[in-house]
């Protein structure tokens, strides 16, 4: 078992997606995302629908497979609105969390007596948020058991998912924890260089602005190929294609910023230009604003998601929010 950490877009999910879609005819993978659950049964519920949707082959077939051995959820299919893809969907609504944990795992144990099984969920932090059911002592339960099955834990929040993992917590020692740090630059040199004429330092330079976040490097090299593939790139060219990228999205982030008060407004744009030194005397002063109150603005924004800290650095981890935040001033 595996607890992968990253920061939010630097492609953990992507790849363990990639992972399986290489091994896919050696084993039955479950992707699960929880970000969203806000209950017990939310998460019951999509664990359940991870698995409906897992395997492959007719959608028929696979319901008639499932519903020879769930005992107590029953499925139904349905259709997406814009597409018209069929899909099943598990009907859970009269069911508690631990009659879908069993069904979810027995379902699974079954499976993994004819093929290995591996399970990943991703942003698993979440399940500490629930707070009128030990998640981490239900799953614990089943884990243990040995049924030819692997289980895949991703976060983008280090300490919530490291503190699940704890001594004396029910995972302790459950997984191996694996920190997915950037792509080397060196490996995006080799890589874009196939495509782009573009010079190592300008690669650099790229890097360097994305902060080694790899979705934000790969929007950036996506516009260059687009518009500039027969071009020798410089550095007026990606600066150009940095301001098309947060031009594009200015106007979410700018419905975020007008949510925040006064003093969380001066926090964001202090964080997002200096990055440091957020608590100094002459940093405050400059901006007019009290320590107790950076204090607070920086704790409200930590608890929207919208800044992460880490090592007591408090930082913005989308960096093309960030990189806006800096135009405000």
């Amino acid at each position: 078992n595996l607890v992968i950490y990253s920061k939010r877009r630097m492609g953990k999910s992507s790849l363990v997606k990639e992972a399986f879609r290489r091994k896919e005819k050696e084993y039955i993978f479950l992707y699960c995302d929880i970000y969203d659950i806000a209950s017990k049964e939310d998460f019951g519920a999509t664990l359940l629908k991870s698995l409906a949707n897992s395997l492959k082959g007719d959608i028929k077939s696979v319901v008639k497979q499932l519903g020879s051995i769930l005992k107590r959820t029953r499925l139904e299919y349905i259709a997406d609105p814009n597409t018209g893809k069929m899909s099943i969907k598990p009907v859970v609504s009269a069911l508690s969390l631990s009659d879908m944990l069993e069904d979810f795992f027995s379902t699974l144990f079954e499976l993994s007596k004819k093929q290995k099984v591996v399970v990943a969920i991703d942003e698993f932090q979440q399940i500490s948020t629930i707070k009128d059911a030990k998640l981490d002592a239900a799953l614990r339960k089943y884990i243990q058991e040995n049924y030819n099955i692997s289980y895949i834990f991703l976060g983008s929040k280090r300490h919530m998912l490291s503190k699940l993992f704890e001594y004396g917590l029910p995972l302790f020692e459950e997984a191996t924890p694996l920190s997915l740090g950037s792509l080397e630059q060196d490996e995006v040199q080799s890589y874009v260089s196939k495509h782009l004429n573009i010079s190592k330092e300008m690669i650099a330079y790229i890097y360097n602005l994305s902060d080694g976040e790899t979705k934000l490097m790969q929007h950036i090299f996506h516009v260059l190929y687009m518009a500039h593939r027969r071009k020798k790139i410089g550095k007026d060219i990606i600066d150009e294609a940095v301001s098309e990228i947060i031009k594009a999205k200015s106007s979410g982030y700018r419905v975020v910023f007008d949510s925040f008060s006064p003093h969380q407004k001066k926090a964001f744009k202090i964080l997002s230009k200096y990055g440091k030194n957020l608590l100094s005397k002459e940093m405050l002063s400059e901006n007019n604003i009290s320590k107790a109150s950076m204090q607070s603005a920086l704790k409200q924004l930590y608890a929207r998601e919208l800044i992460d800290k880490e090592n007591d650095i408090w930082f913005v981890p989308d960096r093309a929010f960030e990189l806006w935040g800096k135009t405000l001033y």
